[in-house]
């Protein structure tokens, strides 16, 4: 077995089991003079929910309504819609980027604020209760319609290290941070693939290394040629094997690349050609290319440039490198929402970016922050011990900290009106530390989780009322404080349900702060690693 995948229609959940080996596709020497671990197998099954053909989790303001007038389309704010766009705690931010799904097109915006717009495709908080929105076509009579819409209040968590995503030949996707390994300027990371850094992890012609553990993982792009060699990735399945494009089987035969694997929070990724026009699938294709670049100043607190491992060059530090909207066609978590040939209604979707000479570009895969929370809840089992030792790079850095939850919180029921309380215990390896703690709360079945103001401590407690019966909590934890360079940093704990008996309490149903319903369709797709 490489890797096979299953899908459950009615549920949306995949399964995907994997020894996390290459195969068909070979990879280099290992132990090397770059890196001491021995390649082994690494056995992993997975159950998470699939989110391709969808946009994440649908939601409207108080009024689905929107007015199209010259070249507005305004929507009417409430005063808790309002509140959604300020204060710290703003679930929509200057710069987010927003899909609106209008009864007759598509169209995302970048919201800019309080500050006036009129370039088509943003939109503006144009008084206290209006939202407008730029569009390219006008309406010569005030017209009406309905709208649903996607932000991006769930994709602010940074990108978590180690496995974050599954290749279709069952090599685990890692971000491009080395993390530790290698041993960085203290408080730093090392860009794993950084064609000009000071030190080096051993990648092969195939762009992936085995970890300390001994799994074997790729950070960028370079796979890909490795995957169109001899056409080894055609043998692999007919998804593959019965299409390609002038000679490419990684692409459509209209040029639009494949799925090469799924993101844990349940996106497609895809290999680095889009449409270039992202609702038109009859548009012509291109490289999908990134919008980082590297600082032209050096961060605070970051060493100066130079070309040694103590002053390492722009570029070769994950800190090296921000987000600059508009200098790419995919957004800051390295996707876009369009149109693909496996999704003619939409999604969205992670691609490869690369450069103009096909080279990998930073961030290579998933950006800084995923679109949705990365599911980690799955243990790999190594089949056979590491023969090798050391960190990422073979280096002599020590043991990095793990993170670990020794009690777990558990769900509760309680009636109306009195106090549930959600307790976890956690520890550092292999020498404790402190930690740091932040509870969430879901009402929408757990899709999404939003931080709950000054819920740190390792308990929570919160007076049940009768309408939150279903509501979820988990905490977050990081450590250790203040270097937070736990290698699992941060850690989510299992979700615990709260169930409210009875009908007694003060709340109001009028009041709760529910999400709208989340709809996750998806069409019928045919990655199957079998």
């Amino acid at each position: 077995m490489a890797a096979t995948a299953s899908f459950n229609n009615a549920t949306k959940v995949i399964t995907v089991a994997s020894d996390g080996l290459p195969r068909p596709v070979s990879f280099g020497t290992f132990p090397n003079e770059n890196n001491p671990n021995t390649v082994t197998e690494q056995d992993f099954d997975h159950d998470f929910l699939y989110r391709g053909g969808t946009f994440g989790i649908s939601r409207v303001f108080d009024s689905n309504q929107y007015t199209h007038d010259g070249f507005i389309r305004s929507v009417t704010l409430s005063v808790n819609d309002i509140a959604l766009f300020t204060g710290v705690n703003a679930s929509i931010k200057v710069d987010d980027r927003i899909l609106f799904v209008f009864n007759d097109y598509k169209l995302t915006f970048i919201f800019r604020g309080t500050t006036f717009t009129s370039i088509a495709g943003e939109c503006w908080l144009a008084a206290d209760d209006r939202l407008d929105l730029i569009v390219s076509d006008q309406a010569l009579t005030p017209t009406t319609g309905t709208y649903e819409y996607y932000d991006q209040r769930n994709g602010r968590g940074p990108t978590p290290l180690g496995t974050i995503g599954v290749a279709a030949n069952g090599v685990a996707l890692f971000n491009p941070s080395a993390g530790t390994g290698g041993n960085p300027p203290p408080g730093f990371s090392w860009n794993a693939h950084f064609p000009n850094s000071p030190v080096t992890f051993g990648p092969d012609s195939c762009g992936g290394h085995p970890e300390q553990s001994g799994q074997y993982h790729y950070h960028d792009t370079h796979f890909l040629d490795c995957w169109r060699e001899g056409s080894s990735i055609a043998s692999y399945n007919d998804y593959y094997g019965s299409t390609q494009y002038n000679g490419d089987n990684i692409r459509h035969p209209d040029g639009h690349s494949k799925m090469i694997g799924i993101s844990f929070d349940g996106f497609p990724i895809y290999g680095p050609f889009g449409y270039t026009q992202p609702w038109d699938s009859l548009s012509s294709t291109t490289t999908m290319s990134s919008s980082y670049s590297a600082r032209d100043t050096e961060a605070a607190g970051r060493p100066d440039y130079g070309s040694t491992s103590e002053n390492p060059p722009a570029g070769a530090l994950i800190v090296d490198w921000e987000y600059v909207e508009g200098t790419g066609s995919l957004d800051y978590h390295n996707g876009r929402f369009c149109v693909t040939p496996e999704y003619p209604d939409g999604t969205y979707a992670y691609f490869l970016s690369v450069d103009d000479q096909d080279a990998p570009d930073f961030p290579y895969m998933i950006g800084l922050t995923t679109r949705e929370t990365i599911d980690t809840t799955f243990t790999v089992t190594p089949v056979q011990q590491d023969q090798g030792g050391g960190d990422d790079d073979g280096g002599d850095a020590p043991t990095p900290p793990t993170l670990q939850f020794t009690l777990q919180p558990q769900s509760a029921t309680v009636n109306a009106g009195e106090t549930a309380t959600f307790t976890v215990n956690a520890q550092i390896l292999p020498e404790n530390g402190t930690i740091a703690y932040q509870w969430y709360r879901s009402t929408d079945g757990g899709f999404a989780f939003a931080a709950i103001t000054g819920a740190t401590a390792a308990s929570y407690s919160v007076t049940g009322l009768a309408y939150m019966t279903g509501y979820k909590y988990r905490c977050r934890i990081i450590g250790p404080v203040p270097a937070n360079n736990a290698q699992n940093s941060p850690l989510d704990s299992n979700q615990a349900n709260l169930t409210v008996s009875g009908s007694g309490g003060s709340g109001d149903l009028q009041n709760r702060f529910d999400s709208t319903s989340s709809n996750f369709d998806s069409t019928a797709q045919s990655f199957d690693g079998t």
